[in-house]
């Protein structure tokens, strides 16, 4: 309430009661005098005082004071509830300070204190814009903000507290227009939390200077228009398909690369088993031999201790053990020099 406005209404109280107060003491008054022609006893209001009738030009004036000091006594005070500022105003300048939660003092009449909200207010806007590829877009988001306490005053100075709609309102839809056009489409869905980082960052920047703290900002809705919202399922539907046959043909690699190893596996199983039996085939020829060379030495051996224990009265005992009894039908040579023993008795 503004201080003309106090003093009117205060006025205007005044006045009326005290009409209604001299009406009643005047009309007791009269009803006194005309009494006391026909008995000497005053017919009094019970619910005015005898003082009061028998002055009511003084009575009047005393209530008027004390009800005007009351009045008075009332303005002298003022109270900031929880999670305001209280504004000062002295006759239409405003103080350049801000006055904290609880009772405050100022002079009757003369000053007016204003509450200013500080605590978490919330503006929500609605906008279409535009993304780097022009793309339509209608954007609804949702600004969590509060009057910065120390600048209370400078805010009520400079649009009351019309903020929402001189200032919020406006520089919102302007920095998210700024913001959006630094992002394709497809960005913007893709990079949201990207979004609100740089749109938080663009308020705080715009609004500070004013005494606005931004402090979330959320983005409610993104409309985009049908044919893009088309285009963008067309576009998952190919991407999803060429997943698939991607996938699918490294399903395929991966089976041809399996049936590799499998074939080199089989093709070292088998060279391994052909030079294992390779390797055994010489390894018992090598036995073989060694087997025929050791017979062979143990042979030669044998003949060699024979032949160097040889005599020739042996020779002929060796001959003579091996002979079958039949002479031959030709002898060349004296009988004599074949070394033969005849049993000529027989």
């Amino acid at each position: 309430m503004g201080f003309l406005g106090f003093l009117e209404i205060a006025a205007l109280v005044m006045i009326v009661f005290a009409v209604v107060l001299y009406k009643l003491m005047t009309s007791s008054s009269g009803n006194i005098s005309r009494s006391r022609s026909y008995s000497d006893k005053p017919a009094n209001n019970p619910f005015i005082p005898d003082w009061m009738e028998q002055n009511p030009v003084k009575a009047t004036i005393v209530v008027i004071v004390v009800i005007f000091i009351i009045i008075t006594g009332l303005n002298c005070f003022h109270i900031v509830p929880p999670g305001h500022r209280g504004v000062l105003i002295t006759m239409g300048k405003i103080a350049e300070r801000n006055y904290g939660e609880g009772l405050q003092l100022k002079l009757p009449y003369f000053q007016t204190m204003v509450n200013m909200k500080v605590t978490l207010e919330k503006e929500e806007v609605s906008e279409s814009t535009a993304s780097s590829d022009l793309q339509e877009i209608t954007t609804t988001l949702t600004v969590h903000f509060n009057v910065n306490p120390d600048m209370a005053w400078r805010m009520y100075q400079n649009m009351r507290k019309d903020y929402h709609q001189l200032l919020l309102n406006p520089v919102i839809q302007e920095d998210l227009k700024a913001t959006t056009a630094q992002f394709t489409a497809e960005e913007l869905i893709k990079t949201r939390a990207l979004l609100v980082i740089k749109l938080k960052d663009k308020l705080s920047a715009s609004l500070y200077d004013y005494g606005i703290q931004i402090q979330t900002v959320n983005f409610v809705n993104f409309e985009f228009t049908p044919q893009f919202m088309e285009a963008i399922e067309a576009k998952v539907t190919a991407q999803q398909k060429a997943l698939e046959a991607k996938n699918k043909l490294e399903q395929i690699g991966y089976e041809a690369q399996q049936k590799i190893i499998q074939a080199e596996a089989n093709k070292n199983a088998t060279i391994i088993d052909a030079e294992a039996a390779k390797q055994r085939e010489i390894l018992a020829a090598e036995a073989q031999a060694a087997k025929i060379t050791i017979e062979a030495n143990a042979t030669a051996e044998a003949m060699r201790l024979i032949t160097s224990q040889m005599t020739p009265e042996y020779q002929r005992y060796l001959y003579l053990q091996t002979w079958d009894g039949i002479l031959p039908s030709t002898l060349v040579g004296q009988l004599e020099d074949l070394g033969l023993i005849l049993d000529l008795q027989r």
